[in-house]
């Protein structure tokens, strides 16, 4: 399906931030001129600014310059996803789909909130040339379409167990994985440039832990309780599996030298120290079905959502005034 068109078109930081899922239609700077227009759905018209902000916003995450065939590419891609998205935004609308004023403040502070200050929020608004009155059209526009494609396209999709089966099967080289460990671990953080005093209290609250661990302690719950670690500690210290290469080398080395239930001594890494238990060692081989069916549902259901969604933009258009004024380039 057309990469700008999904359930999650969250709108404003995308926007403003020029990611792939970059839209807005209708906003542009005006006066405009007749020429500005790139295309027009059953009269509704799309501009060249629109086109253009797509692009751009595609090449600001590519590591690479792409040459100038590529770019009209992007610009074609882009100008029939705007047109898709305008498709949709019109069968919401005669769907009679609403989005309220509480939902559309919601989504625009969740998407502020992911810039550093509001004054960067506004700044980037400015640069993108928009108004609040803007945003909120964009954002109202992106809202329905989302509610359009879930209560509708989507609804009612499945993926069965059979479907998992079989793409795990005719993939099975992609969950191929080298000897792994897994591990949980206690951090008790220690800030860089941290003075002397500090890393010595540091260091004294880890061993004061790894005398309660000794002792029959909880590793999971000690690690919920006193880990500043946030991306593991509400899982009990769970890192999942890891391979040779995937974390800090004093701390690799640390972890793969315990076999199962051991526990590390004080381990001193860049982010502090850490108490290291390994509960798991494997061989190379191949994750089982169990362990990635989830990940291989998500991969189905983003198909089949896609697919649909290509459908039904289809039929749309055989019904729609689609014109063509100008690619945009």
């Amino acid at each position: 399906m057309h990469r700008m068109i999904a359930v999650g078109l969250a709108l404003a930081a995308a926007l403003l931030a020029c990611a792939p899922a970059t839209l807005h239609a209708e906003t542009v700077v005006k006066p405009l001129r007749d020429d500005d227009v790139v295309a027009r759905v059953n009269g509704t018209p799309i501009y060249r600014k629109s086109v253009r902000d797509v692009v751009q916003g595609i090449l600001a995450v590519q590591e690479t310059a792409p040459d100038p065939a590529t770019i009209g590419q992007l610009a074609d891609e882009a100008l029939d996803s705007l047109i898709s998205l305008e498709l949709l935004y019109q069968e919401s609308q005669a769907r009679n789909i609403k989005v309220s004023e509480p939902a559309i403040d919601e989504e625009i502070a969740r998407n502020r909130g992911q810039f550093p200050s509001p004054q960067a929020f506004d700044a980037a608004l400015k640069a993108k040339g928009m108004s609040v009155a803007d945003l909120r059209h964009d954002t109202r526009k992106t809202m329905s379409v989302n509610r359009l494609l879930e209560s509708t396209v989507w609804k009612d999709l499945r993926v069965t167990p059979a479907q998992i089966k079989d793409l795990y099967e005719q993939n099975k080289q992609e969950f191929k994985h080298p000897a792994q460990i897994r591990a949980s671990h206690i951090l008790i953080r220690v800030p860089q440039g941290a003075s002397a005093a500090d890393r010595s209290a540091a260091k004294q609250g880890a061993a004061q832990l790894l005398d309660r661990l000794k002792a029959g302690g909880d590793f999971a719950q000690l690690a919920r309780e006193r880990s500043q670690d946030p991306g593991s500690a509400a899982v009990g210290g769970d890192l999942g599996y890891l391979a040779k290469g995937d974390m800090d080398e004093t701390f690799e080395q640390a972890a793969f030298a315990l076999a199962p239930g051991q526990l590390s001594g004080i381990v001193s890494t860049p982010y502090g120290f850490d108490i290291i238990k390994v509960t798991e060692r494997r061989d190379e081989g191949f994750a089982p079905l169990s362990e990635v069916e989830d990940r291989i549902r998500e991969v189905l259901l983003k198909r089949a959502r896609q697919q649909r969604e290509a459908d039904f933009v289809a039929e749309l258009r055989k019904k729609a005034q689609v014109e063509l004024v100008d690619k945009g380039r």
